[in-house]
C-alpha cells in the first residue's frame, strides 16, 4: 500500500513539473469543409477553416491588408498537373487575397483564440470548364507571423 502511494506521489511530482504549453503567436489553421453552390447562374462557396492564435492578433482592426491568402490550381488537362493561374498584368503567380476583420466584440485581444472561419468564395474557380481544382492557403496575423500552408482537398465540380 505504501509502495503505491509513492508512486501515485512520483507520478504528481512529475507531471506537476512538466513544462506547461505555451499558446504559440504564430497562427494555426486547419482545413474543414469547402460547400460549393450555383446561385443565380454564378458560382458561390464557402470554405470552413479552423484557427487557433496564441495572442489573438490575427485577424485585421481594419481593411488596410489581406490576412488570408491562397493559390488557385486547376487540373491542366494538356500536362495532368496542377497549375497555378498566372496573372496577366504581373505575370506572376495569381493570389487569392481577403481581409478577414476582427469581430466587433475585442475582449479576446491579446488572449489566446480558437474557432471556425466561414469564406465566403464568389467565383471559387478560373471559368466554369475548370472542373478539378484545388487550393493552397494561409494566414498571416497583425504582428506579420504567417500561419502553416494548408492544402485543400482536389475538389471535382461538375456543374
Amino acid at each position: 500500500m505504501r509502495f503505491l502511494i509513492c508512486i501515485f506521489f512520483g507520478i504528481g511530482v512529475f507531471i506537476s513539473c512538466a513544462p506547461k504549453q505555451r499558446n504559440s503567436r504564430i497562427p494555426s489553421i486547419v482545413y474543414k469543409d469547402f460547400k460549393a453552390y450555383k446561385v443565380n447562374g454564378s458560382d458561390t462557396a464557402v470554405m470552413i477553416i479552423a484557427y487557433a492564435d496564441g495572442d489573438g492578433d490575427i485577424f485585421r482592426d481594419n481593411n488596410s491588408s489581406p490576412n488570408f491568402i491562397g493559390t488557385f490550381y486547376y487540373l491542366n488537362s494538356a500536362t495532368k498537373q496542377f497549375t497555378p493561374l498566372i496573372d496577366i498584368v504581373t505575370k506572376d503567380t495569381a493570389r487569392i487575397t481577403q481581409t478577414i476583420l476582427q469581430p466587433k466584440d475585442n475582449s479576446y485581444k491579446g488572449k489566446s483564440v480558437q474557432g471556425e472561419m466561414f469564406i465566403p468564395f464568389n467565383p471559387f474557380r478560373s471559368g466554369d470548364s475548370v472542373k478539378t481544382f484545388k487550393y493552397t492557403l494561409f494566414m498571416v496575423d497583425q504582428a506579420g507571423n504567417k500561419s502553416n500552408v494548408i492544402t485543400t482537398p482536389v475538389y471535382n465540380i461538375d456543374f
